[in-house]
């Protein structure tokens, strides 16, 4: 005897299932490009340095409808000097999204075109022990809706 108000026995797994496959369906059109470079040597302090990020030929096809849903950016480097780190679209004016840390992911270039360019805008902002040059790796990753099924 069922009680009104609760969920039969094996229900609860099916609704789950549903509510999973929708989600799914929901990013059924997102797909992602993935870039990784190196950035030229970091010489001055205060100098900044802007490495491009753009899909490539072996990235799935971006098409010029396709707009960004989220954006992961990381950085890496080997020195002791602080350098900042600024995730742009568009160009070095931005918008532009500060790295706090080592990397981020963000929706706040949510809407924008997916083809970018998107850049890391690198900076020194002292030495700290270090000195020139430093050189580093950043990586980029867009996630996309196509608005393809």
């Amino acid at each position: 005897m069922r009680r009104a108000g609760l969920i039969p026995r094996g229900a609860g797994a099916a609704a789950s299932l549903a509510l999973l496959l929708a989600a799914g369906a929901a990013q059924a059109g997102e797909r992602a490009w993935t870039r990784d470079w190196v950035s030229q040597g970091l010489q001055a302090q205060g100098r900044a340095v802007a490495v491009l990020y753009a899909p490539g030929p072996r990235d799935p096809a971006v098409p010029d409808s396709a707009r960004i849903t989220r954006v992961y950016a990381s950085r890496d480097y080997d020195s002791s000097a602080r350098i900042s780190t600024r995730l742009c679209w568009g160009s070095e004016k931005g918008p532009c999204v500060p790295l706090e840390g080592r990397s981020i992911e963000t929706g706040l270039l949510r809407g924008r075109a997916a083809r970018g360019p998107l850049l890391l805008v690198h900076r020194v902002e002292g030495w700290g022990g270090g000195h020139p040059p430093v050189f580093v790796r950043g990586t980029v990753t867009v996630w996309f809706d196509d608005g393809q099924p």
